[in-house]
């Protein structure tokens, strides 16, 4: 049984302390811990040593870990600064940095560019000990069950695996199941996603209280029966898009989400 986490994209309107706290309050067991500048600013690339101590020691003293790092401006060459991403996930603790892949979907020469990409990538956070989990994306060079198998053959697997949001799967135009696609795709997967959609297949994601899981379309039960089979993967994380909180999503309704969420999975998970 895995144990459930929340990214920290949820409270982007929020301080990490705040964060933290509610996370924690819920009955979550792990954070991704979220870079991104206006958007989910947690985690800050560049800064000295003793920051990085600071933030490891605070999300400990909650009791959570830190399953990954996200959101820190794209990967490798296209982040001229991603040797500080690298270096910012070491000191915080952090075995993996969970990115998207980029590039465009059906285009052959952007799929090559990414795997060139993350192949140099791999190569330095290997060094550091650091793995790249990379979500196969709506509308990304990697989006599907074929270009994730594709893609998962083409790089080192030791340093490179999945980050598996079925949400996305759910998204394409090739309306794939998703618990088909976690099946054939669960060997290659680092880090795992979970939240509901609307029934429909629509690209753009719906809105907040159709991803809360058990209100979409989406079968999590037997996604999670599926997940349950991966040992080599601690955690499922929370992950739901459009809570970012100020004054249009107060730290109340965004921590309602965050604990109805909970509720719905824990049948399924250890929280």
């Amino acid at each position: 049984m895995k144990s459930l986490g929340c990214s920290t994209i949820l409270y982007g309107g929020f301080n990490l302390e705040q964060t933290l706290n509610s996370i924690a309050k819920a009955g979550y067991k792990a954070i991704e811990l979220c870079a991104r500048p206006g958007m989910a600013p947690h985690l800050e690339i560049g800064r000295p040593a003793s920051y990085y101590r600071e933030i490891s020691t605070r999300v400990a003293s909650y009791g959570l870990a830190i399953e990954s790092i996200a959101g820190t401006g794209g990967i490798g060459l296209d982040n001229p600064e991603f040797d500080t991403v690298i270096e910012a996930a070491q000191q915080v603790g952090a075995s993996v940095i969970a990115e998207g892949t980029g590039g465009k979907s059906d285009d052959e020469e952007s799929f090559k560019q990414v795997v060139e990409l993350i192949k140099a990538t791999s190569t330095r956070t290997s060094q550091a000990g650091i793995k790249l989990s990379l979500k196969p994306h709506v509308n990304n060079a990697v989006y599907s069950t074929e270009t994730a198998l594709r893609f998962m053959r083409e790089v080192d697997r030791q340093w490179v695996g999945l980050n598996f949001d079925a949400s996305h799967i759910w998204r394409t135009a090739a309306a794939e199941d998703p618990v088909e696609s976690l099946q054939q795709l669960k060997d290659y997967i680092a880090t795992l996603r979970i939240r509901d959609n609307r029934e429909s297949r629509e690209t753009p994601i719906g809105p907040v209280e159709t991803q809360i899981p058990g209100k979409g379309g989406m079968d999590l039960p037997a996604l999670a029966a599926v997940m349950n089979t991966m040992d080599h993967v601690p955690y499922v994380t929370l992950e739901i898009v459009g809570t970012h909180g100020g004054t249009d999503t107060p730290l109340a309704e965004v921590q309602r989400v965050v604990e109805e969420s909970i509720k719905y999975l824990r049948p399924f998970f250890v929280a």
